[in-house]
This record gives C-alpha cells, sequence and structure tokens, in this order.
C-alpha cells in the first residue's frame, strides 16, 4: 500500500540515490579498503595487504595526535563563534527595523563568498604589515614587548589557528543567522506578549521563550557545521597548509597531505576511516540531544 503510495516519489528519488551512491558510497567502500593496503600513489604496482598496521602507525604518529587534538580546536572553536555571532545577527535581523531585507540579505555575502577569495582577503588582511596592524597600531593597541607592531599573524604558532578561525567565522555565521531567523520566526509572538504582560525581562524572554524554541535547529545547525568543518581543509589549505609548524594541522588537512603530497593513499585513506568514525559518533550523540530538545 505505501510502495503504490509513493511510488511516483521514489521514482523520482532513483536517480539521486544513484548519483550518491557513485559519488559519495562506493569512494567511501574503496577508501576503507584501501585504510588496509599499502598504497602508494607514486609507485605503481600490486597493493599489499597490511591489515591493522596503518591504524597501528596513526597511533604511534605525533603528529596524528596533534591533529587530532587541533582539528577539534579548530571545529569547535569555529563553531562556538559562528553560532554566538549568528545568533546575534538573527535577532537583530528579527526586530522591526528600516531596511530590514536589505540587511538580510547584506549578510549572506560572506556566505557566498568562494572559501579561496575569503582566505586570500584574510590573509592580506593579517600579514606583518596588513590592515589589522595598521588599525592596531593607530588605536594604541599595541604595546612593546605584548604585541608587536608588525606581528605576522599567520607565521606565529600561537596566533595562526586562532587567526583561521576568525576567518572561519566569518565566512560561516551567515548559514548559522538564516537558520536561526527562520527558527525565530515561528515563534508566536503571542508568547512573548503573555510574558511581557507578566513583567518578563528580555534576558527571562530569551532563555525561557526564545532558546527552548528554537533549540532543535540550534542542534542541528551545530551538528551541520561541526561536520563541515572539521572536514574542510580550503582556508587552512591557502592559508598556511598546516604550518608553522604543524600548529595548524588537521586531521582532513594530514590525510589529504599523506595522499596527494607523498602519496601514500593507503595511510590517508585510514585517517579518513577515522574522520568518518568521529562524524558518525558526532552525530549519534547530536541526534540524541535532539530527540530531547525536540519533546
Amino acid at each position: 500500500m505505501t510502495l503504490r503510495r509513493f511510488g511516483t516519489a521514489y521514482l523520482f528519488l532513483i536517480p539521486a540515490i544513484v548519483s550518491l551512491a557513485i559519488v559519495s558510497f562506493v569512494p567511501t567502500l574503496q577508501g576503507i579498503g584501501s585504510s588496509f593496503q599499502i598504497y602508494n600513489l607514486f609507485r605503481p604496482g600490486p597493493h599489499t595487504f597490511s591489515g591493522l598496521d596503518q591504524y597501528s602507525q596513526m597511533l604511534r604518529d605525533p603528529i596524528f595526535a596533534r591533529s587530532f587534538w587541533q582539528s577539534w580546536y579548530y571545529a569547535l572553536g569555529s563553531v562556538v563563534c559562528q553560532c554566538a555571532l549568528g545568533m546575534a545577527a538573527a535577532l537583530l535581523l528579527n526586530r522591526n527595523i528600516y531596511f530590514r531585507g536589505f540587511f538580510r540579505g547584506l549578510v549572506l555575502i560572506p556566505w557566498v563568498v568562494p572559501g579561496s577569495l575569503a582566505a586570500m582577503m584574510f590573509g592580506l588582511l593579517f600579514t606583518s604589515t596588513g590592515l589589522v596592524n595598521t588599525v592596531l597600531a593607530n588605536l594604541g593597541l599595541v604595546q612593546a614587548g605584548v604585541i608587536d607592531a608588525f606581528h605576522p599573524w599567520l607565521s606565529d604558532t600561537n596566533t595562526a589557528m586562532p587567526t583561521i578561525i576568525i576567518t572561519n567565522t566569518w565566512k560561516g555565521f551567515p548559514f548559522f543567522a538564516v537558520m536561526f531567523l527562520a527558527a525565530l520566526q515561528s515563534i508566536p509572538g503571542e508568547y512573548y506578549e503573555a510574558a511581557r504582560i507578566d513583567g518578563a525581562t528580555n534576558l527571562q524572554l530569551f532563555r525561557h521563550i526564545t532558546l527552548p524554541g528554537i533549540a532543535p535547529t540550534v542542534v542541528i545547525t551545530t551538528l551541520l557545521g561541526t561536520i563541515w568543518t572539521f572536514n574542510s581543509i580550503d582556508l587552512i589549505y591557502i592559508l598556511t597548509s598546516g604550518g608553522p609548524y604543524y600548529s595548524t594541522m588537521t586531521l582532513a588537512m594530514f590525510a589529504y597531505n599523506q595522499g596527494f603530497g607523498r602519496g601514500n593513499i593507503g595511510y590517508a585513506s585510514a585517517i579518513g576511516v577515522v574522520i568518518l568514525i568521529l562524524m558518525m559518533l558526532a552525530t549519534v550523540i547530536y541526534l540524541a540531544a535532539y530527540r530531547r530538545t525536540g519533546k
């Protein structure tokens, strides 16, 4: 009965399912298989089965351990900043202000800017003689012995990753803003009117009405943002390529370097499998939280 009722819908889904299988599922299975083989891109020949050797090598690799923690630092740091900035933008854009439609379109500009262009732009801003250092010097915020007037933000191991997080925050916060704005508009205005009659403050309105009303959207948006950021390499590749001294090396960037830089496809595939498992675990945790917020 269900197949007869939704048969047409299933028929239209077939091209999407086939495309997804070819583009995603098949390469994933091939990558899992390659993780159990000694496969070098620059050495043609048969691939030798190595069992779990690639995974045991990861456990002994200090760069892998460093990349593991820096991946979470980059992903969670970016998502927290994007979420906070997106929430602030959504709350402002939800107010009855002049030219509201114009500002709603304006906030999308960072989202539509290509990642390569955003990386090049922020790379110029944070050079030793860039606009950021110039503004800090003119404001008198640069003090001798604290911050160099010509501080190389992307060449310093202490500031390289925060600089990339700032870049990614600017690039990704519009997605959070749009999602949160859509969720805010679904909350009935009568709730706020009744709460104001009872004497509720703006902070109480946000805590007891706004946050519970948009909680499911926050959970799903945060999940998507975490997965995208954890797997992204465009900003890191263009700005630092994992340097200086591996201070911005993430698992995705490490896998790329191993696979296409050194030709170690087997080792890179093993790293990719670890990333897949981590993202699956994160998805399960987020979906469990989503079910709780949906009750």
